[in-house]
C-alpha cells in the first residue's frame, strides 16, 4: 500500500511538475506571420519590452526558462554571444497594444531580474522547412519568477547592454497582428522612452512549474481515486 501511494504521488507530480505554455497560444503549432531579430540579435545596444496577455496562461507558477524558435522561411542555424544582457519579468497592468512609450510605466512592482551577465544563444534550426521550427533558442533563468495571471499581464523586459553581431540568427518567429496577445516597445539603451511601439511580438515558450498547491490538489485527487479503486477491489 505504501509503495503504491508513493507511486501515485510520483506520477501525479511528474504529470504537472513542468508545463510548457506558448504565447500566443494559437501559434503553438502554427508559424507566425512575421520575423524579428530584436532584442537578442541587434548590432546596437537596446531595451526591449514585450507584454503577454494573462489569459494565455492556465494558472500560477514559477517560470524558470523561456524559449524562442527560428523563423520558418528565414531562420538558420546559428550561435551568438551577448557580452552583457539583463532580462527581467514582472506583472504589469499594461495590455497588449497598449504599452506605454515610457519604459518605467510598464514595469510592475514585483519586477525580478531573472538573468544577468553574458549569454550565449544558439539554434539547430530543426523542424519543417516552412515552420514552425523547434523552440530550441533557450534561456534558462538564474532566478525563477513566480507569475500569477490573476494579478495582471506578464512583461518581459530585456536590456541588451552590449549589442551583438547583427544578422547571425536570420530571424526569430514572431506575430504582427493587432488585437492578439502580444505587443512590444523598444528603443536605445539608457533612454527612458521607446522609439518603436507596435503590435509585433516574439512567439515565446514558457517553462512553468505549477505552484505547490496545484501539486497537492492533484495528489489528493489521485489518492482518493486510488483508495476508491482499492475498496472496490476488496468488495
Amino acid at each position: 500500500m505504501r509503495y503504491l501511494c508513493s507511486l501515485v504521488l510520483f506520477l501525479s507530480c511528474a504529470a504537472v511538475s513542468q508545463a510548457s505554455v506558448v504565447v500566443p497560444n494559437s501559434l503553438a503549432n502554427t508559424e507566425g506571420n512575421a520575423n524579428n531579430n530584436f532584442p537578442f540579435d541587434s548590432i546596437d545596444p537596446m531595451r526591449y519590452q514585450q507584454v503577454y496577455a494573462a489569459d494565455q496562461f492556465p494558472g500560477a507558477g514559477l517560470i524558470d526558462s523561456i524559449a524562442f524558435r527560428p523563423d520558418g522561411p528565414l531562420g538558420e542555424m546559428f550561435s551568438l554571444s551577448i557580452a552583457n544582457i539583463e532580462i527581467d519579468l514582472s506583472t504589469t497592468q499594461a495590455a497588449p497594444d497598449a504599452l506605454s512609450d515610457t519604459f518605467a510605466d510598464n514595469v510592475g512592482p514585483d519586477n525580478t531580474v531573472v538573468y544577468s551577465g553574458p549569454l550565449t544563444l544558439s539554434s539547430a534550426n530543426t523542424g519543417p522547412a516552412g515552420g514552425p521550427k523547434d523552440f530550441d533558442i533557450v534561456i534558462n533563468f538564474m532566478t525563477p519568477f513566480f507569475y500569477n495571471p490573476g494579478n495582471g499581464n506578464l512583461l518581459l523586459d530585456v536590456k541588451n547592454n552590449s549589442g551583438t553581431p547583427s544578422g547571425l540568427a536570420g530571424g526569430f518567429d514572431s506575430e504582427f497582428d493587432f488585437g492578439d496577445s502580444v505587443s512590444r516597445v523598444h528603443g536605445d539603451i539608457g533612454s527612458p522612452t521607446a522609439s518603436v511601439n507596435d503590435t509585433e511580438g516574439l512567439v515565446t515558450e514558457f517553462s512553468v512549474v505549477p505552484e505547490p498547491g496545484t501539486l497537492a490538489l492533484l495528489f489528493i485527487g489521485s489518492l482518493l481515486v486510488f483508495i476508491a479503486w482499492r475498496l472496490r477491489v476488496r468488495t
